[in-house]
């Protein structure tokens, strides 16, 4: 009933055939959480009806879509989490485990990220093979492939999407209104992605995903490459024009 809802809060759980709804008294939330318990994002979204295969994971409504919706019809085959694309999952005794799920934003990763990183391995390591020995290309070809690489892991890792949880584990978890769920007090709703990540960083858009818990290390090897990479670089044209410059004036004199 209306009284009833304006004492507690509803949460959907799940039933045989359809979402029920189910009474959780007010003093279930802890005091401090009670003015926290609708994380940062203040907008009022409707309780939602979600659907078998979403149970699982804590996401948001399905109506709320992501910032490339407009061409994820080349996902429309791969199966969502909130707005993460699932390309590939194990299912094991009705437990589903994202094996590789892309970000929201993955037509930046695929159409702008590896183009430049790749465009750039490739002729500048065609430059280098007609001036350098080939060790130094060599090298210079370990350094690109491990950048590229740690760009894939990164892209399509779990990044940590939190599963669904209607009880409260322990007293630090919070009550997440957008997915009507509780998380753990270090994961934090992400607007993009459409679901809860635990150890929330940030969303990057060049990687097209949201950085956390379990691709951050993914994450800190590609930045680390990519510094390296462009520091190569840098240094192998600078001595390569400071060589240049000593054989010319040599020949002069």
């Amino acid at each position: 009933s209306l009284a009833m809802a304006s004492e507690s809060e509803l949460t959907p759980y799940r039933g045989d055939e359809a979402v029920r709804f189910r009474a959780v008294p007010q003093d279930h939330f802890e005091i401090d959480e009670k003015d926290h318990m609708y994380d940062e994002d203040e907008e009022d979204l409707e309780l939602h009806d979600m659907t078998t295969g979403s149970h699982d994971f804590a996401v948001g409504p399905s109506e709320m879509k992501g910032p490339c919706s407009g061409i994820d019809i080349f996902c429309c085959c791969c199966k969502r989490v909130g707005n993460m694309h699932v390309i590939c999952q194990r299912v094991s005794a009705g437990r589903r485990s994202l094996i590789c799920v892309v970000g929201p934003f993955w037509p930046c990763t695929v159409f702008i990220t590896y183009p430049l990183l790749g465009g750039m391995a490739i002729g500048l390591g065609y430059t280098f093979s007609l001036v350098y020995p080939y060790p130094l290309v060599i090298a210079w070809a370990l350094v690109t492939g491990f950048c590229l690489l740690s760009l894939a892991f990164t892209a399509c890792r779990d990044p940590g999407i939190v599963r669904r949880q209607e009880k409260k584990i322990n007293s630090s978890w919070i009550w997440t209104r957008q997915t009507s769920s509780f998380r753990p007090q270090n994961s934090v709703y992400c607007r993009d992605c459409n679901c809860v990540i635990e150890e929330y960083d940030h969303v990057c858009p060049w990687t097209g995903t949201a950085i956390g818990k379990k691709n951050m290390c993914c994450f800190q090897m590609f930045v680390s490459s990519c510094a390296l990479m462009f520091i190569f670089a840098l240094f192998i044209v600078i001595a390569g024009s400071m060589l240049t410059k000593k054989t010319t004036s040599h020949h002069h004199h």
